[in-house]
């Protein structure tokens, strides 16, 4: 089924748009081969990300903040798209648990979910991050601890914070979950994780 909407090639039993969240009803007659709208709403991956993580392509339709009250539904989050949030105390207990191998799981996901919250998603990867801070003892993770601290800021919406500071000051002293920790409570409040 093509989205009437955009054009974007979806299957059957989706209920809306993959590309730009328009809901898709039932096919016309046309067998769902429609040309797309002309000025269609929704999405645009050829466009950056707007300084709140949003993409500068992405239109509320109707101005609306998470509702649309043109369709009746609420209206698609792309910021933060695929991040569910995690549960601190579960994610420090399994770190705990699994000697470490939890934590660098946590590491890898937490600099790539950061990186596209705070608007950033060309910066350094988690699994480069990691191979840098393993190839360099620990090094570069100081360094990441500093950039993980903007980018928290930026999450926050707080651009005179000082969470760079603090964040290399534990990370030098051993504390890295602390960073962790911290910078998951700024996704989880970004993405509305109970």
């Amino acid at each position: 089924m093509f989205c009437p909407n955009c054009g974007a090639e979806n299957s059957d039993s989706t209920k809306f748009c993959t590309n730009c969240g328009a809901p898709l009803g039932t096919q016309s007659q046309d067998n769902g081969f429609s040309q797309p709208n002309s000025n269609p709403t929704g999405f645009d991956p050829a466009n950056s990300f707007d300084p709140s993580g949003n993409p500068a392509g992405f239109n509320p339709q109707n101005g609306s903040n998470g509702y649309d009250f043109q369709q009746g539904q609420p209206a698609p989050y792309f910021g933060g798209a695929g991040i569910t949030g995690r549960n601190i105390a579960v994610a420090i207990i399994l770190s705990l648990v699994t000697c470490g191998i939890y934590s660098i799981y946590w590491f890898i996901v937490l600099t790539d979910e950061t990186n596209q919250l705070s608007g950033r998603p060309n910066d350094t990867s988690g699994i480069v991050s990691f191979l840098l801070t393993l190839i360099t003892c620990g090094i570069y993770g100081w360094y990441w601890a500093y950039k993980l601290g903007e980018k928290t800021d930026a999450i926050k919406n707080d651009p005179s914070g000082s969470s760079s500071i603090i964040f290399i000051i534990l990370q030098i002293f051993g504390l890295g979950i602390v960073n962790y920790a911290i910078a998951q409570d700024a996704i989880n409040k970004a993405v509305n994780y109970q």
